[in-house]
């Protein structure tokens, strides 16, 4: 039997036994521990040291891998959107316009919701709307969906214009996911719907006009 001073409180998780791992693993248990509990707890309620407690370490080991609670959130963040957009298929040309935005809207929607707690929290730490390292990572984020998203639709050359252009419908895609994900006043079905419809009148009329401006 385990000594009482080992039990967890009642309504309380454990804390995590100590265990000597490499310098990899143990930064990636911290990282990992760090993500679910920004996903799960306001920003400006998580701290270093719960973090520590519930990964088992000492805190002075999160800033040696880290640094402050804002430097290991944005680790966070660029861990999540190192992968955020994914890899975008081959081009088919067997594809039509309407698939290959059906499939672009698809696989959007599938990296929303893979990791919406960690994206929502990004966008909506307290303190953070103007912090310019975030604002660069969510900004590189959108420009890698973009990139992902020309070469499903075909595109051979695209132009600075067409960039801007399906940077602007990223908006739209973030608000609407947020509707599905967070407010829960759109199925995933509405959202592609709402989306797939949108990106075709953007690519194939909106763009087109906007170039000729």
């Amino acid at each position: 039997m385990a000594p009482p001073s080992s039990r967890p409180s009642p309504g309380r998780p454990a804390r995590a036994s100590y265990q000597r791992l490499p310098r990899d693993e143990r930064r990636d248990q911290i990282l990992g521990v760090a993500r679910r509990m920004f996903t799960e707890v306001p920003y400006a309620d998580v701290s270093t040291a719960a973090i520590a407690r519930e990964a088992g370490v000492q805190r002075g080991l999160i800033h040696y891998y880290f640094g402050t609670k804002r430097d290991l959130f944005l680790e966070v963040v660029r861990d999540l959107t190192a992968g955020y957009a994914g890899q975008a298929p081959p081009a088919d040309p067997t594809m039509s316009l309407e698939e290959t935005v059906g499939l672009c809207v698809r696989l959007f929607l599938d990296a929303a919701e893979n990791n919406a707690d960690t994206w929502l929290a990004a966008l909506d730490a307290e303190g953070f709307g103007q912090d310019p390292e975030l604002r660069r990572i969510v900004n590189k984020t959108r420009d890698l969906t973009v990139e992902h998203m020309l070469a499903v639709l075909h595109v051979p050359e695209p132009t600075d214009t067409l960039r801007a252009v399906l940077r602007t419908y990223s908006g739209l895609a973030e608000v609407a996911t947020r509707q599905w994900l967070q407010e829960k006043t759109l199925s995933r079905a509405q959202v592609h719907t709402l989306l797939a419809g949108s990106l075709l009148v953007l690519v194939r009329d909106i763009a087109p006009a906007v170039e000729q401006t």
